[in-house]
């Protein structure tokens, strides 16, 4: 096909489209010299063939529905401040603590001499507050700090769960996270 008639096929389908957007019947007359024209009219001077189109499939826009706006809340009333020395103790919570390392159902092979426990929060602790890393839901670690490293032993060998938790004080767990599974492998005779 050469590049006229390639273009001239291409107009005609272009034109085709637009005269089939806003009418349903076409009409096609060929000259002498074999050249075909469209039309929505048909020629005065020439005999046509009358087509009729096939209405054209559409699918209207989808418009997206609005995202709704939060509800507005106002602030429930702050009760009147309490003494100190009778005020019970601030129990937090909503810290959204999440582990980060070790993924579940990881593996410790025997060159990795340390599990590192990363954990995560939405917000800073609050004073007072610890973290506590457990391993088979006894306490590992209490710390300040959200990355703690844990030497592997042979003692830890095999399936092991770790979590973590937000704690006060006196130990009570204000937030936990899940429990993920590892695996520990320590050779024979590893200390």
């Amino acid at each position: 096909m050469s590049i006229t008639t390639y273009t001239l096929v291409s107009f005609v389908t272009a034109s085709l489209i637009t005269v089939a957007a806003s009418a349903q019947t076409i009409y096609k007359s060929v000259d002498q010299y074999g050249n075909v024209t469209y039309s929505d009219e048909p020629p005065a001077n020439a005999t046509a063939e009358k087509l009729e189109l096939k209405p054209l499939n559409t699918t209207p826009a989808i418009t997206p529905a609005p995202t709704p706006n939060p509800p507005l809340v106002s602030p429930a009333p702050s009760p009147s401040p309490e003494p100190e020395a009778t005020r019970p103790p601030k129990q937090a919570s909503g810290y959204g603590l999440r582990l980060v390392t070790p993924k579940s159902e990881q593996r410790f092979g025997p060159a990795e001499k340390t599990l590192t426990v990363v954990m995560l929060t939405q917000r800073k602790l609050e004073p007072g507050l610890r973290f506590q890393v457990y391993i088979d839901g006894k306490v590992q670690e209490t710390t300040d700090s959200n990355n703690v490293s844990i030497a592997l032993s042979k003692a830890l060998q095999g399936r092991r769960s770790v979590s973590a938790a937000v704690v006060d004080g006196a130990g009570n767990v204000i937030e936990r996270t899940e429990e993920r599974t590892i695996f520990v492998i320590r050779p024979a005779g590893h200390g």
